[in-house]
């Protein structure tokens, strides 16, 4: 039950009915939880006591941290919530990659002949249960004394399977008392929610189908232009898909009066891979930063202690991604780029003639085209289906050249009509600025996607690229 399934229109409407109908803050927040736990179930039945089993550790951790008597009871309880949500991480998302890897260095183990499904979201709600009872610890939240409000707050359906990364101090205090719907939270709820679908449904799925899947599972058969066709389309759908995801969860959040950070802000808009970072996947940016960079020391000191910890910083984000070399390659990538690019701007700083330069119009073109190319290049590892793949595909957009021969006229169409957004919406602010139309101009526009969803979008959407995380 995705968001672009017909079993999902049939949940949502009861729901929120559900919800609605229902008086005082138990009973909504019941409905709530019980529709969290359903849609769980649904697309990963055998392992709801995975997020049942998170919800009580850390809920009775936070508890006893905040009246536990000394410091070292504190630190006790907060190890046992940290081994717990990152223990079952292991457990179930790199075991099978150990193993695969221990089989092949020669190790005393047969070939495996088993395997784990991952549970639905685990990367997400266990990153979320570290971040509440270190935010208790640290003092920077009240630990939460209803066990239904904190299930709530776990279990919170539009963005259970794949984030946002939602931190307590931005959720907790909306739950005090059941939040009011306006018409502006229906209205830029239909917003988010039509603007998802349409980068899920008719961008993401239909280059997926025209370009991507082809070309990547087999790149002998296709020329450089081709590869590097690919290569932009993988980009784009990867984007839209997982933006989809952040802004469908953003606009079902607002029916039921709750406000969810926003995902992303314009990745391809960045100038150098710090700044794309601080631009794409926000939630898990800055978790990254605030719970495991900072602890490490930051940046402070300098010298190479500050690059080992960008280092471990980005191993560990391609590792959250995916076990596999390729996710390892993935995050070595982007570490290494963005220490090249500290090195570069402390070299840099305060150099006149490089100041002046950096700051002009010209360099902030170049610097946006190589960002693009570095970032795009990292995001081919990932998907390739093997390395001599990979150092086809890499060849290829490494190369210069646009031409279009032999791929669907609709390729580039997709492609422009997202850098179009990028630029229209990049140039005027954070936000898309449809929000600010008129209603009866929103109201077309809006009338104008369902449209297009009705008429080109697929009958069934592919399941959400990040629902494996």
């Amino acid at each position: 039950m995705v968001f672009a399934t017909k079993a999902f229109w049939l949940f949502l409407p009861a729901v929120l009915v559900l919800y609605h109908a229902a008086r005082g803050r138990a009973p909504k927040y019941r409905v709530l939880l019980a529709a969290g736990w359903l849609f769980y179930a649904w697309l990963s039945p055998q392992y709801l006591w995975v997020i049942l089993l998170c919800t009580a550790i850390d809920y009775v951790a936070a508890v006893r941290i905040e009246d536990a008597a000394t410091g070292r009871a504190r630190r006790r309880w907060l190890s046992a919530s940290v081994a717990a949500n990152l223990g079952l991480l292991v457990a179930f998302k790199y075991t099978a990659f150990i193993y695969d890897n221990v089989v092949s260095l020669g190790g005393p183990l047969p070939a495996r002949a088993w395997d784990i499904l991952l549970p639905l979201g685990i990367s997400f709600h266990t990153f979320q249960g570290i971040a509440y009872t270190v935010d208790v610890y640290r003092g920077a939240v009240r630990a939460v004394r209803s066990p239904l409000d904190y299930a709530l707050f776990v279990s919170f359906f539009p963005q259970l399977a794949a984030g946002p990364v939602v931190r307590a101090a931005e959720f907790l205090p909306q739950m005090a008392t059941p939040p009011a719907v306006t018409a502006r939270h229906a209205a830029d709820g239909l917003h988010f929610l039509l603007l998802g679908l349409f980068k899920k449904l008719l961008i993401a799925d239909q280059l997926d189908a025209l370009v991507v899947s082809p070309v990547f599972a087999d790149p002998a058969a296709f020329g450089p232009a081709e590869h590097r066709w690919a290569c932009l389309a993988w980009a784009t759908q990867l984007y839209c898909d997982f933006s989809g995801y952040s802004d469908i969860a953003v606009g079902l959040a607002l029916w039921f009066g709750f406000t969810l950070p926003l995902n992303f802000r314009f990745p391809y808009l960045a100038t150098s891979v710090p700044d794309f970072w601080r631009r794409w996947h926000v939630s898990l940016s800055a978790w990254l930063r605030d719970y495991l960079y900072v602890p490490l020391g930051g940046g402070r000191g300098g010298g190479l202690r500050a690059y080992r910890n960008v280092m471990i910083v980005f191993v560990a984000c391609g590792l959250w991604h995916g076990a596999a070399w390729a996710w390892l390659a993935f995050g070595v990538w982007n570490g290494l780029l963005v220490c090249a690019h500290r090195a570069w701007d402390r070299t840099l700083t305060g150099v006149p003639w490089a100041d002046a330069v950096r700051g002009s119009r010209a360099w902030a073109f170049v610097a946006w085209g190589v960002t693009l190319w570095l970032t795009v290049a990292g995001m081919v590892v990932v998907r390739m289906p093997d390395w001599a793949s990979g150092e086809l595909l890499l060849r290829s957009w490494c190369a210069f050249g646009v031409v279009a021969d032999g791929v669907p006229v609709w390729v580039p169409g997709l492609v422009a009509l997202v850098a179009l957004g990028h630029g229209f919406s990049g140039l005027r602010g954070a936000t898309c600025r449809l929000l600010d139309l008129p209603p009866a101009v929103r109201a077309t526009c809006y009338v104008g996607i369902v449209v297009l969803l009705v008429t080109l979008g697929p009958a069934a959407g592919r399941p959400f690229i990040y629902f494996v995380f």
